[in-house]
């Protein structure tokens, strides 16, 4: 079995979307020829997004070296490597995250003999770590690239220069580029001359409930996950579903908006514009396998896109997708998350508040039938996106890029 030297800065037990795409790749590569050693950040257990059974467990054989977060001390760390030093050195930001991870992996060169490293970002600390390390081991490293700085608008608009400049320069270090998304793989292609692959999101069937539970006893639309203010906005839906019950469409007793693990706040300024109280049941931030039993539970599975940056799509589809309920995706965002649904037949993209009150009614008359009402899905292009598969991508990838022994010399 080849050895992987796989770092990353999220990694389960955090729940976070970034966690589920590295902690997944790290329980598959098992399977598929690679042992990864793992290099993360610590996460305590007591943090109210920790959960043990993120990703499931993990193979025994699967070394995680979990690196805390120093405790910044005096002027010097809390001030100038927390607050300025990330415009000089964004690459190496949290500086003493760094410093602490970039002596564990000199330790782990020693004792392992590596064939491959892989790095994720963002942050793009991990970047930095494996070109380092590539160089000292003589070894080939890939970058993974979940969100492009130099494709997308996120983080503070005096920061992004300083980011994107540095993204560009390890991305070019790097033997091979994955990143998620082919409008992303577009972007990357225009600032490196390095080969780019794309292995995308996805889900892990295995944490969703052995067996399907009782559907939802009323009309059940949720949202699972926060709302970023400006890129998504859910007002257009809730307006929508205002329409369902003020023409009688849909009665109010029958129906019920859940929003799961998102900021109150995040809603209110859309809750403002519609008229009457529309029946919305706010949940907390529930452990993986609790959220996706639920979005096997609702009627529909609600998805607010992001128009903003091309390539951009939320995690939390793929979920929706294994989890088998219609989604409704507002707006059309006439780009990969419309491609997707199109594709799979999974659910419909719509941007008219009318035509979202109509396809909302349209649904619910099939509900009252059946519960468990389904769309004509491709069920096959749908297992294409399992994480499994997709981590026997990325074996194959890895395995390809040692064959050809050609880590730069730098």
């Amino acid at each position: 079995m080849k050895r992987l030297l796989f770092i990353t800065f999220y990694f389960p037990p955090r729940n976070h979307v970034a966690s589920y795409r590295s902690g997944c790749f790290a329980k598959f590569l098992p399977e598929h020829g690679w042992l990864p050693t793992v290099v993360c950040q610590d996460w305590p257990p007591d943090r109210p997004d920790s959960d043990p059974d993120f990703v499931g467990e993990l193979p025994a054989s699967v070394p995680v070296h979990r690196i805390p977060a120093p405790p910044e001390q005096g002027l010097y760390e809390k001030v100038l490597l927390r607050k300025l030093a990330p415009y000089l050195w964004p690459h190496r930001a949290p500086i003493l995250w760094w410093r602490q991870a970039r002596a564990r992996v000199a330790s782990l060169l020693k004792t392992t003999p590596f064939d491959a490293i892989w790095a994720t970002s963002d942050p793009l600390t991990p970047l930095t770590l494996a070109l380092e390390a590539a160089r000292h081991a003589r070894i080939p490293w890939a970058a993974d690239i979940r969100d492009c700085m130099n494709g997308q608008s996120f983080g503070s608009w005096y920061k992004r220069s300083f980011f994107r400049r540095q993204e560009r320069r390890l991305c070019r270090l790097a033997d091979r580029v994955i990143t998620v998304s082919d409008p992303l793989a577009s972007v990357l292609k225009r600032i490196t001359d390095v080969p780019v692959a794309v292995i995308p999101n996805g889900f892990d069937a295995s944490l969703f409930p052995a067996e399907a539970p009782d559907p939802a006893k009323v009309f059940t639309i949720l949202y699972a996950g926060n709302l970023e203010e400006g890129p998504q906005d859910p007002g257009p839906v809730l307006r929508a579903v205002y329409l369902c019950l003020e023409r009688g469409l849909i009665p109010r007793n029958e129906l019920e908006l859940v929003f799961l693990g998102t900021r109150p706040k995040s809603l209110k300024k859309a809750l403002a514009k519609v008229p009457n109280q529309l029946p919305i049941r706010m949940l907390p931030l529930l452990p993986h396998r609790a959220a996706l039993a639920l979005q096997t539970q609702a009627s529909v599975l609600l998805l607010i896109a992001n128009t903003f940056d091309q390539g951009v799509m939320t995690g939390k589809i793929f979920d929706y997708l294994a989890a088998g309920r219609p989604i409704l995706a507002v707006p059309d965002d006439r780009d990969t998350t419309a491609a997707l649904l199109r594709a799979t037949g999974a659910g419909v993209v719509i941007t008219d508040i009318e035509s979202i009150a109509l396809q909302l009614s349209e649904w619910f008359a099939r509900w009252r039938v059946d519960r468990s009402f389904k769309l004509a899905r491709n069920e096959s292009l749908i297992r294409t996106y399992s994480r499994c598969a997709q981590t026997g991508d990325l074996a194959q990838l890895l395995t390809q890029l040692v064959a050809e022994q050609s880590p730069n010399s730098l």
